[in-house]
């Protein structure tokens, strides 16, 4: 098989933290692994932007964190859902890059900390998005002024829930998703990406499998439609999408077939792949300048849609 193609940035971040060495994180507790994700964002990633304020407000049920790149205007939002495979993740792994959002689009955002397994296992954190999405649209007063309109954004796990939310809403309701390396596929896939890169990029074959058995621990969850949307047909009224995948994922042929489904649809698609890069990149942007450049470019092209 030809060797993948994989950027000296890239080769230098894994390079390092296989130098450091230690337990596989898929290892460890719930707790411990959520701690070594927030230090990883610490080490990898870009500060906030600045003049993006923000501050933390009650959703329905559960904690929410509002962005405003500047004085609050009537207008449309995104509600942007962390990665971390429905386990790790919080409103501090993904400040910088939902203040990157709010920045380009300028458009106020909002980030959900749903609640996650094993504590809190399928549906909570699904039903949680789908809830902080209808709180949003009801034009909140700490919103500080009225919603016009809503838009979904998220990676990874994420990427699965603004889809599904996106989904749930319809394009009524929902003007457009950005979809960052989309989870879309949780029953394991022995083939393409899954099994190319499921071992030696981070995420893996092994930390995805932990994932989903903390998070989707039901029997049929993992191969449902709100988990697995890509084993199960489109829903009518899809709102138009953006969808950036990474070179190096093992989730890369997922966001290609729901790129190329959307396309067959006669949906609104736009596909990005940032070849040579790995999953992750949105909050290693320190680390990755091309994942930068490539990021912002994508939600460029979303905030094109958020305003259309």
């Amino acid at each position: 098989m030809e060797e993948p193609f994989v950027l000296p940035e890239t080769a230098a971040v894994l390079a390092g933290i296989a130098e450091q060495g230690g337990p596989h994180l898929a290892d460890l507790s719930a707790t411990d692994m959520r701690a070594v994700y927030l230090q990883m964002g610490a080490l990898f990633d870009v500060p906030p932007e600045a003049g993006v304020r923000w501050k933390d407000i009650a959703g329905p049920t559960c904690g929410l964190r509002a962005y405003f790149p500047g004085e609050a205007v009537a207008g449309p939002v995104v509600l942007y859902m962390h990665g971390g495979g429905w386990v790790i993740g919080d409103l501090e792994t993904h400040h910088p890059v939902c203040s990157t959002i709010a920045a380009i689009t300028g458009c106020r955002v909002v980030a959900a900390d749903y609640r996650m397994g094993p504590e809190q296992p399928f549906p909570a954190g699904h039903d949680d998005c789908v809830a902080a999405a209808e709180f949003v649209l009801g034009s909140p007063e700490e919103l500080e002024a009225p919603v016009t309109g809503l838009a979904t954004a998220g990676d990874s796990a994420g990427g699965n829930l603004a889809y599904y939310v996106a989904a749930a809403l319809g394009a009524e309701k929902v003007k457009a998703q950005l979809l960052v390396y989309p989870w879309l596929d949780c029953t394991a896939p022995d083939h393409g990406s899954y099994k190319a890169f499921g071992e030696g990029f981070i995420l893996d074959a092994k930390l995805l499998a932990r994932f989903a058995a903390d998070y989707l621990p039901g029997e049929g969850d993992a191969a449902g439609p709100a988990a697995s949307p890509l084993l199960h047909p489109l829903p009518a009224a899809l709102p138009p999408a953006v969808i950036l995948t990474a070179g190096l994922d093992p989730l890369r042929d997922q966001g290609r077939a729901m790129a190329g489904r959307m396309a067959a649809a006669g949906m609104e698609v736009h596909f990005m792949e940032a070849r040579g890069l790995i999953h992750g990149l949105a909050t290693m942007r320190a680390a990755f300048p091309t994942a930068d450049r490539i990021l912002r470019r994508a939600i460029g092209v979303f905030s094109d849609l958020v305003k259309g």
